[in-house]
């Protein structure tokens, strides 16, 4: 994400009592997009991404 675009990841509670992980894309201060995620599935999101950059970086692609 290029141009002024961050990614936020934070741990919360929405107003049932149950914990999510938030990821969302700001511009500005302000959340654009957002995504809740079950802590449940945190560890296989991470795992995937680790994979996908090596298999990324092995085919040369990426930031330059």
């Amino acid at each position: 994400m290029g141009g002024g675009w961050k990614m936020t990841i934070r741990m919360d509670v929405d107003k049932y009592g149950k914990s999510f992980i938030e990821i969302a894309k700001v511009r500005n201060e302000r959340k654009i997009g957002r995504f809740k995620l079950n802590p449940r599935y945190a560890r296989e999101l991470g795992e995937l991404l680790i994979d996908f950059s090596k298999e990324a970086e092995a085919a040369g692609e990426g930031p330059e």
